[in-house]
């Protein structure tokens, strides 16, 4: 049970300190973190792009985290009041540049275990370049197709990619598991 909700940092992440009774009754303080929350954003998307031939749009980029490039699915915030398939078409084309035909939200997961961020998983098809990619002031995305096999080796490869688990619902509800 929360007990309280007290603010902390708020950047592009935000660092709430809240208090809890646990079911045991003891109470602990717990950090959780979500993103832009004074900005009223509390959750985020993530894309399988499928092109027509069944290639996967990933995107190369630099992440602060793992400090250096990794392989990601496109995604980002979703702004207050827009619908989470919506970003997904908006994320798809400024990160990529390719546009869909179709798109399809399957599911949301917490971000984390002291996350209180909802990260949406939408499947696009018919994906295209056809698009025009508008990346942020730091954002450098690469767009990189790959085929199932390829996606799924580097899925398979300690530190290659973040957004694992998002990948891996959507590979599953898209059958390519």
């Amino acid at each position: 049970m929360l007990l309280a909700d007290e603010p902390g940092y708020d950047g592009f992440l935000t660092v709430r300190r809240r208090l809890y009774r646990l079911p045991d009754g003891r109470e602990a303080d717990w950090d959780v973190f979500g993103p832009r929350l004074a900005a009223g954003i509390d959750s985020g998307i993530t894309v399988l792009p499928l092109t027509a031939e069944g290639r996967i749009v990933t995107v190369r980029l630099f992440r602060a985290g793992p400090d250096g490039v990794v392989t990601n699915l496109p995604g980002g915030l979703i702004d207050p009041r827009e619908e989470p398939g919506a970003a997904g078409r908006r994320e798809l084309e400024e990160e990529t540049g390719y546009t869909c035909e179709s798109i399809e939200v399957v599911g949301w997961h917490w971000q984390g275990a002291s996350s209180i961020y909802r990260k949406f998983v939408a499947i696009a098809r018919g994906c295209r370049p056809d698009g025009k990619q508008s990346l942020d002031e730091f954002e450098d995305c690469v767009p990189v197709e790959l085929t199932v096999d390829e996606f799924r080796a580097e899925l398979r490869t300690p530190g290659a990619m973040t957004g694992v688990d998002a990948a891996y619902v959507a590979l599953d509800h898209a059958a390519l598991l």
